[in-house]
């Protein structure tokens, strides 16, 4: 039988999902393992064994310290010295003596370097990304807490993008509540992700409007989305591909919008206070749902 570990992805869904009261069972079937993995992860056996690299690399680690000098030897060069003069002692490669600097296990530090990388923008990207895995920002839909499905709380919104003729740039972004059925719109000239989302950002603090998550589709305009999560500290909830039932605040309320925009309008004409004017007509219209009042009359009780 083959076995497989858990990948940082999957550790982290699971650690969402406990914590959100999920059984076991429940978990280990949303995740798609054994109960018994989930078990087990649980009783920390997947824990990550720390290893003593002073004690593995004792000659290596005293050879890099009576060498190393950033003017005449890099670590490069001490390692191909180091594996010349000690052949049969443990030498570890220079990506994982990098490793070490940067986590300052050895003594070593990135000031002492030979060179100093810059970051380039794909690196910052990238950086942008991990911290997004570590501290949990961007997350799977089926990771979002039950009581958001609840709309008992305003701050819950669902984001996503009307579109004009084929090939056209310029689109409209919907913003809605899920509790009350606000609705904002946002004429967007452009589909790039960063532009779209300092577009969403800044309409957001400009109309100082409530944000306690946000939930998107997998929109290549929303792929950089979790900027604005980050700098807003909420959490941002990716739909499945192909699965527009799982806003279906927004699908509905975007079938509103098009009683003034039909499918196949060009966006390229329409300007934003034209939307502001259909955000009033839609945001004053009665709700059954509401007892036939109004999403501004219902978001005033809140």
């Amino acid at each position: 039988m083959n076995y497989t570990q858990l990948t940082e992805k999957k550790k982290v869904e699971i650690d969402i999902l406990l914590k959100q009261g999920y059984s076991m069972r429940k978990v280990a079937k949303i995740i798609g393992v054994h109960h018994s993995t989930i078990s087990r992860y649980k009783a920390g056996i997947y824990k990550k064994r720390k290893i003593d690299i002073t004690k593995k690399y004792e000659i290596f680690i005293k050879y890099l310290f009576d060498h190393y000098d950033k003017r005449h030897h890099s670590i490069e060069v001490c390692i191909h010295n180091f594996k010349k003069r000690y052949k049969g002692a443990k030498c570890p490669s220079v990506q994982q003596t990098y490793k070490w600097i940067r986590d300052g296990k050895i003594f070593l530090t990135k000031d002492k370097l030979c060179y100093k990388k810059r970051r380039s923008k794909k690196n910052n990207m990238m950086n942008h990304t991990i911290w997004n895995m570590k501290n949990k920002t961007v997350l799977p839909i089926r990771l979002r807490p039950k009581y958001i499905e609840n709309r008992a709380e305003i701050g819950h919104l669902e984001i996503d993008s009307i579109l004009g003729k084929k090939n056209e740039q310029s689109s409209i972004i919907s913003i809605v509540d899920r509790c009350t059925r606000m609705l904002w719109l946002i004429k967007s000239e452009y589909k790039n992700e960063y532009y779209t989302n300092k577009l969403i950002y800044d309409y957001i603090i400009k109309n100082d409007i409530p944000v306690k998550s946000i939930t998107t589709d997998n929109g290549l305009e929303f792929q950089a989305l979790g900027i604005t999560a980050k700098k807003l500290g909420v959490k941002l909830y990716k739909c499945d591909p192909y699965c527009s039932f799982q806003r279906g605040t927004n699908e509905r309320t975007n079938a509103l919008v098009r009683r003034w925009i039909p499918k196949g309008s060009s966006m390229n004409l329409i300007p934003q206070i034209y939307l502001d004017d259909i955000c009033f007509e839609i945001n004053t219209m009665p709700r059954k749902m509401f007892d036939f009042k109004t999403p501004c009359e219902v978001q005033l009780n809140y």
